[in-house]
Formats: C-alpha cells, structure tokens, sequence
C-alpha cells in the first residue's frame, strides 16, 4: 500500500485540465461534466474555507448530487410522464458542460490568481462565442 499526501487544489487542476483535454478533443461530455463538476465542488470547498462563504458554491447543486441515483423508488405515473427520476437526466450536455467548465476554472482562478494554457484557450475559443455559434460546431 502506498499511501501518499495529495494537495486538493492540485487533484481539483488534474480534474480540470482532464475536462479541458476530453472538450477540446470532442471526447465523451458526460465526463467532461463530471470531472469539471467535481473540480468545482473541490474549489467551491476551499474558497468556502478561505473566504468563509460559499460565493457561486452555495448556489447550485453540485452537479455530482444530480448525477448520483436516489435511493428512493419512481411511480409508475412519473415514468410515463418523464419526470426527472433516478434513471434519466434532462439537460443540454454541451451547455452544461460549458457552464460547469467556465464555473471551474473561474473557481481555480479565483483560488490559485492564474490560468493554465488550456483554460486561457477556452476563454478565447469557447467564452467569446455566441450561444448560436457555439452550437454550429
């Protein structure tokens, strides 16, 4: 067994710059928002820590809990209605994935003051798009 020390700021970038990899390579978006979300919850917590309030943290929900099935059982009438259950999710993967991008490396910055090459790339590439283009890629 190997039992190491890792820094969550650093674990929080890995978890970023991974995210970042899959988008620009149009890997799989369901872990791109996985891992962007995961990074975020991470830098949420530390800002919390140092700041003493949750800023953009406390606002959403983490991205993690909506992902993760409940424990409790559908009806029969919500599955015919297509309601949000454990089994299915509803959302626009790409904006979601843009969305939890943007809040995780805005949270690293905010932490760290800096920006890797690849987060400074999707703020030239990706934020200064319109919606409307974005969505012609």
């Amino acid at each position: 067994m190997n039992i190491q020390k890792y820094a969550k700021e650093e674990i929080a970038l890995n978890q970023i710059e991974t995210a970042l990899t899959l988008f620009f390579t149009q890997g799989d978006l369901f872990s791109v928002v996985t891992l962007a979300g995961a990074a975020e919850e991470i830098l949420g917590e530390l800002l919390q820590d140092q700041r003493g309030n949750p800023g953009l943290y406390g606002l959403f929900s983490p991205i993690l809990e909506i992902l993760r099935p409940s424990s409790r059982k559908e009806s029969k009438n919500e599955r015919s209605l297509g309601h949000e259950t454990e089994v299915y999710v509803h959302m626009d993967l790409y904006q979601e994935a843009l969305f939890l991008l943007g809040r995780a490396i805005e949270d690293y910055e905010a932490l760290s003051g800096k920006r890797s090459v690849q987060m400074l790339r999707f703020d030239e590439e990706v934020r200064v798009k319109s919606p409307q283009e974005l969505h012609r890629q």
